[in-house]
């Protein structure tokens, strides 16, 4: 080990800040949405796009706030549990995350012309909401045995690089703790201190808090009791925090110095948006609604602060190091949405309603005044696809109840190449009380979703992927008044 290269090296890692934390990885995370909203919404899985007359359609087709006949405020809290079982070589450990959080909160004026003529303009609505579109709440253990290292993943992204140009809360932190080495000759090219197919006890374990809620604001107007037409105009609001902790350690003692390394980083995301959706709803008769709505991009302007340290047992030496604490401000898209949707009104006794909504992740792009992101566009382009999202519900009323259920089926960002079938399950089930006078009312949900991924701990071509298996159980409960 040369000792010039860890010295010289110090001054290149104070200054380095690491532009490349964000990639395709943040724009998925932003990107991919489920549905939130009140108890009745998410009972019905979330197919509300033709029916309106619900607070959450604000986030949906705003068009269906021009069916309200009657002032309405409402809240929901929510009891939230998520399950992550992973495999890794054959070695299975799960952890779970639960937390009370508020789902959705609203209001939503209602104007009605007193005129008996049914054409024209009949009534006008106007809505605010809060509705969290996504939780971020999780707490996941992954461990297994390999025989291959990050390190050797590193020393392959190091190469070309001196010490003195190696990321500093990356590579750099590994050159500084002594898992890196520069071959001989070459101060570019690297090998690590852990020798080839050492069997190595890996785990990996990410705890990650805070969700995406949106302020939307919403006006829609009723023509004739046929037509129906809305705006809204969303701010997303971002509040991403995680540590993730990786470490491998010998398996069995043998001639190696090496014997333990422990890698950790922490981030946080704060940041907002804005965005805007248009839709229509179209009563073709009595019993059959149609609908349509475009949610354009959300823009999120984001700020990351992160930091990361490692630290390792080599030759019975104990050696730590951290990075500086790093802060970038770059900007997410999100892509275009679309939803089609397609209601069934069976008089005063239940519904049936359907939305299908595409969705082309490979369109989100990264953008910042002060780095390209030319490599993470590209692996957004690469890595995801179009997926097409379905969602189906029911409702059947026996005064003063009314009882629900739905499905939903949300396909996989992921392109074929990448070898990661994420797609999402939903089966949802509630029910509602409404007093004689419908002033009043209360709805409870439980919700139920399913998905499978892979993760890597690192490059693919040297780790086997884990197995995880995300469960949730959230159980809802909205509380509405009318006036």
């Amino acid at each position: 080990m040369n000792l010039f290269y860890r010295i010289a090296t110090f001054a290149g890692l104070i200054s380095c800040t690491l532009l490349q934390a964000q990639n395709e990885t943040d724009a998925l995370r932003y990107s991919r949405l489920g549905f939130g909203g009140t108890a009745r919404y998410n009972a019905m899985g979330g197919a509300f796009g033709a029916l309106g007359g619900d607070m959450s359609v604000i986030c949906v087709n705003p068009a269906g706030l021009a069916i309200y006949r009657k002032n309405e405020l409402t809240f929901t809290p929510s009891f939230f549990n998520q399950r992550v079982s992973s495999t890794y070589n054959g070695t299975f450990s799960d952890d779970a995350r639960f937390n009370f959080r508020f789902d959705n909160f609203g209001f939503v004026f209602a104007g009605v012309n007193d005129t008996k003529s049914e054409e024209g303009w009949q009534s006008v609505g106007f809505g605010v909401a809060y509705t969290r579109l996504a939780s971020f709440q999780s707490n996941v253990r992954m461990t297994g045995q390999a025989t291959t290292s990050l390190m050797d993943a590193w020393s392959k992204t190091a190469a070309g690089s001196g010490p003195g140009g190696l990321d500093a809360f990356n590579e750099g932190l590994a050159w500084n703790t002594w898992m890196l080495n520069t071959l001989p000759g070459d101060s570019t090219r690297y090998t690590d201190t852990i020798p080839d197919g050492t069997l190595l006890n890996q785990t990996k374990t990410i705890e990650s808090r805070g969700g995406l809620g949106e302020w939307t604001f919403g006006l829609a107007g009723n023509y004739s009791n046929r037509l129906y037409i809305g705006a809204s105009i969303g701010i997303p609001q971002v509040k991403y925090e995680e540590i993730a902790k990786y470490s491998e350690e010998q398996v069995v003692d043998s001639a190696s110095d090496f014997s333990y390394m422990s890698f950790r980083q922490n981030l946080v995301t704060k940041g907002s948006g804005f965005n805007f959706r248009v839709g229509l709803i179209y009563r073709a008769t009595d019993f059959l609604r149609m609908g349509i709505a475009v949610h354009t991009p959300s823009i999120l302007r984001l700020n990351d602060t992160y930091q990361s340290d490692m630290t390792t047992l080599i030759g019975g030496v104990n050696r730590q190091d951290q990075s500086p604490q790093g802060r970038f401000d770059y900007t997410v898209r999100t892509p275009l949405r679309t939803v089609l949707s397609l209601g069934v009104i069976i008089g005063k006794r239940g519904l049936i309603s359907a939305d299908y909504e595409y969705v082309d992740y490979s369109d989100a792009r990264l953008r910042s005044s002060q780095f390209a992101f030319n490599a993470a566009n590209e692996a957004i382009r690469s890595k995801y696809q179009g997926a097409s999202n379905f969602r189906v519900g029911g409702e059947i009323k026996l005064a003063p109840l009314s009882f629900r259920a739905g499905f939903a089926l949300y396909g996989s960002p992921y392109t074929s190449a990448v070898n990661n079938n994420a797609t999402r399950t939903y089966i949802t089930g509630g029910v509602g009380y409404r007093d004689q006078e419908g002033n009043f009312f209360v709805d409870g949900t439980v919700l139920t979703s399913q998905m499978k991924d892979k993760y890597y701990f690192y490059d693919q071509s040297l780790a086997n992927p884990v197995d995880n298996k995300w469960s949730v159980v959230n159980v809802l409960l909205t509380v509405g008044f009318k006036y």
